[in-house]
């Protein structure tokens, strides 16, 4: 009986030893398994915290490429103001400066800029010089005026540009109710153009004569006739000329001689020449 009670101690105390060792173990394993998991936490928060900081830095140069980018823009709007200022004044010293040598020209020539009123009288043909007549031939006349702005360019020279109106009366010959003939009777036709002369003016050393060179586009307008069946007026006219002006008060008398470049007509007869107006201008 008592080696039973020993027997049974024994393996109590090993049953106890065991249980204890195991106790043990998974003691030493719940605290390996928490070591783990805090140094993974650590590791864990560790890499936010990297990822964090490379993302403030990130940032933190973006924005301070963002904030370069606006001083470099601001300085960039800076100098283009600045750019633009002296440009401004140099334009306006140009300017003065301008301003300052024409004076002194229009002083040295004793010329300076003015206005004329100019009224004029034209007697004026588009009868052909040569070959056949036409049915179209025909005389006439225009009265007109035009303002006139001279502005001294060179010592001895001057530019001139206008702005103009003439009324044109047209006497035709060969027109009889649309039938070609002479039959001693004349057909009037009238119109209106609006004139734009453009001269060069040369000076004589008294500053009270010249001669010029010009051109003066124009448009036609208000006719008071039709034209026979496959003819037309011509809208427009480009008239090349030579002159003489004078200088009187608020006038500047001459002559002129012209050629209208454009013709007269605009036809679809066939085998119809092109005619011309030419004519002499006295500006009174």
């Amino acid at each position: 009986m008592k080696k039973f009670y020993i027997l049974l101690f024994a393996l109590l105390f090993s049953a106890g030893a065991v249980y204890a060792q195991n106790d043990d173990e998974l003691l030493k394993k719940q605290q390996q398994e928490q070591q783990d998991l805090l140094k993974q936490q650590q590791k864990e928060q560790e890499r936010l915290q990297k990822q964090q900081q490379k993302e403030e830095e990130r940032l933190a140069k973006e924005q301070a490429k963002e904030q370069e980018a606006a001083a470099q823009k601001e300085q960039d709007r800076i100098k283009r103001e600045q750019a633009k200022e002296q440009n401004a004044i140099r334009k306006e010293q140009k300017k003065a400066e301008k301003k300052a040598k024409r004076q002194e020209n229009y002083a040295k020539w004793n010329r300076k800029p003015s206005f004329t009123a100019d009224p004029s009288a034209t007697i004026l043909t588009d009868r052909r010089f040569y070959g056949q007549n036409n049915y179209l031939n025909a005389v006439g006349y225009n009265l007109g005026v035009v303002i006139d702005y001279h502005r001294p360019i060179a010592k001895r020279w001057d530019c001139n540009i206008g702005l103009g109106y003439r009324f044109t009366n047209y006497y035709y010959s060969h027109l009889d109710a649309g039938v070609v003939g002479f039959d001693g009777k004349e057909e009037v036709r009238s119109y209106s153009s609006i004139v734009l002369p453009l001269k060069l003016s040369h000076i004589n050393k008294d500053n009270d004569h010249g001669w010029y060179l010009g051109v003066t586009p124009g448009f036609n307008f208000g006719f008071n006739k039709s034209l026979p069946t496959g003819y037309s007026f011509n809208k427009f006219r480009c008239d090349v000329a030579i002159g003489t002006q004078s200088r009187w008060l608020i006038f500047s008398p001459g002559f002129e001689v012209y050629f209208n470049l454009l013709p007269t007509y605009s036809s679809n007869i066939q085998n119809e020449g092109k005619i011309h107006e030419f004519g002499i201008r006295f500006n009174l």
